[in-house]
């Protein structure tokens, strides 16, 4: 696949917020939970350090506890990028919205007109993925087509996450996918967004209100606050997506490979652009190590237990990959130097 964004550079958004609605393990942040005593959020950002597309990095949530992780961890906010510690608001929303002016100002901190921005976009990524990769966000950024899309969605396919499962008897992360025509996909967390050009904004939150869809009452109340009680056409691919998550929980491979007939990759992005009122598209990429989030105490005890080895294998089948048309070529002894993770103690 040919890359699309030459050598343009993006500020990302590091979401690592908390509030009465997120989502907590062991009653804490997954922000500053611990893997081998370096926090999930310092993580995230040594590896956008290393992004060359990546310009500032914005992280959000509480101010003065970020500050203190990133001064006891001895990260330098000034290089090899700068970092700008950004304090929450009262939802995820909000906090992506409001840190995205935020990185609107001028060098004096003064506001300039949104209208001249409505084509700037941003990375948003979470903070509870460590085994994302630098070369798996280059890929993404790189591969992303910005110019006739204003949301870019990353995907991995199932069959890049078998590894990851319990197996041996070692604990493992086994999550549930978008099951749609072509494969098998999870949602990998990374976003390349053009806030201004979004104009159903406000949906974001409704959809992250209700994101826990086992739960039957969140499934109905979501897809009336989304599609509205007349739109009965939209609800034809939430139906479908629905029947083979239900199908899938109860093991019965046959079904859900009948009913993702209903959901074509395209007709899903074209509902979703419909929807959202923007130019969506999901992108697969062939790395899962942003797909690997924390969601509850069982994946952290896995991730802990596995982190190591977990890397090691991320590494080892990382391919060189041109990831834009002007890039030169670099040796896989050299790739694999580039995303070494720096040790946890400094």
């Amino acid at each position: 696949m040919s890359s699309t964004n030459g050598h343009k550079k993006y500020d990302a958004i590091l979401v690592a917020g908390e509030g009465k609605s997120s989502y907590k393990v062991h009653h804490q942040n997954k922000a500053f939970l611990t893997i081998n005593g370096k926090c999930l959020v310092h993580y995230i950002v040594e590896t956008l350090q290393q992004v060359e597309s990546i310009q500032d990095i914005y992280v959000v949530g509480l101010k003065e506890r970020l500050q203190q992780v990133f001064l006891s961890g001895h990260v330098d906010l000034n290089s090899p990028k700068r970092i700008h510690i950004v304090e929450q608001k009262s939802n995820l929303y909000e906090n992506v919205w409001y840190t995205f002016l935020q990185s609107l100002k001028d060098k004096n901190g003064e506001e300039t007109n949104t209208e001249s921005h409505r084509d700037r976009a941003v990375l948003i990524v979470p903070c509870d993925a460590p085994l994302m990769t630098s070369q798996e966000v280059e890929y993404f950024i790189s591969h992303a087509d910005m110019e006739n899309h204003d949301h870019v969605l990353g995907l991995a396919s199932r069959e890049k996450l078998k590894y990851f499962y319990p197996r041996d008897g070692k604990p493992g992360i086994k999550m549930a996918y978008l099951h749609i025509k072509e494969d098998s996909f999870r949602i990998n967390n990374l976003h390349l967004v053009k806030p201004l050009r979004i104009e159903n904004r406000e949906y974001i939150q409704k959809m992250y209100q209700y994101r826990y869809q086992r739960n039957f009452k969140n499934l109905i109340l979501f897809a009336l606050s989304i599609f509205g009680k007349e739109k009965l056409r939209n609800y034809k691919n939430y139906i479908g997506l629905q029947i083979c998550l239900f199908f899938a929980s109860l093991r019965l491979d046959f079904l859900v490979d009948y009913f993702r007939n209903l959901n074509p990759k395209k007709e899903v992005e074209k509902r979703i652009c419909t929807i959202m009122k923007t130019r969506f598209m999901a992108l697969e990429v062939p790395y899962p190590g942003a797909a690997l989030d924390i969601d509850n105490a069982k994946d952290y005890e896995a991730m802990k237990t596995r982190f190591d080895e977990w890397w090691k294998y991320l590494r080892e089948n990382e391919e060189p990959r041109t990831v834009t048309k002007n890039y030169n070529k670099v040796s896989r002894a050299a790739l694999a130097e580039k995303v070494v993770r720096p040790s946890p103690t400094h």
